[in-house]
């Protein structure tokens, strides 16, 4: 009864109904909790501290696909960088799904002035998690970012993170990038970077 409640909030879309909503992210029904982390990002109240605050307590949830409906719902609300510290935070979690869902979250939204936390981030144990760290900083680091993503391209072990970052330095254009690009088309030893290479060229 209370998901329904929340799911028909959600769909309402009005934000003076956070505060029921609030209210039920510290129900004890893994399912109700999820719902309310979803009618919060639908019906997006204002992204203040506090409630970035809230949604990144939801970030570290034991279920993963609540720590999935946060990370979307972060996005939702679209705070601004100067509130995303508690988010940068959970990078140095000790779980690999709350990391996880922080990267995601920071996927989302304008993580411009997190590069350098993420930059730090980036040698993750977990490839799933460097992979998003090399998206993040590639979508939000903009043409500064490139030496670091040339770095990932010729030393990360893993393909899937060497792969994205080809396909970030491809959408940039200076001359050290190209020839990055130009030397893991030629030598990587995985098809799909050399491929993604290629392209960027």
């Amino acid at each position: 009864m209370r998901r329904i409640a929340l799911e028909s909030l959600g769909k309402i879309g009005d934000p003076g109904t956070a505060g029921p909503i609030l209210f039920l992210l510290q129900d004890p029904t893994a399912i109700v909790r999820e719902a309310s982390v979803l009618a919060l990002g639908r019906v997006k109240p204002a992204a203040t501290a506090e409630m970035v605050e809230l949604l990144t307590q939801a970030l570290e949830d034991p279920a993963e696909s609540i720590q999935q409906a946060a990370a979307v719902a972060i996005g939702e609300i679209e705070p601004g960088s100067q509130l995303l510290q508690p988010v940068v935070r959970l990078l140095r979690s000790s779980e690999v799904t709350t990391r996880r869902a922080a990267v995601r979250a920071l996927l989302q939204v304008d993580a411009s002035q997190s590069v350098d936390a993420l930059v730090e981030a980036g040698r993750d144990s977990n490839a799933e998690i460097r992979q998003g760290i090399v998206a993040a900083v590639g979508e939000w680091g903009g043409a500064a970012a490139s030496p670091w993503l040339r770095e990932r391209l010729a030393e990360d072990p893993a393909p899937s993170v060497r792969t994205e970052a080809a396909y970030r330095l491809g959408l940039l254009s200076d001359l050290d990038t190209k020839a990055a690009l130009e030397k893991a088309a030629a030598k990587d030893t995985d098809s799909g970077v050399r491929r993604w290479a290629k392209r960027g060229i």
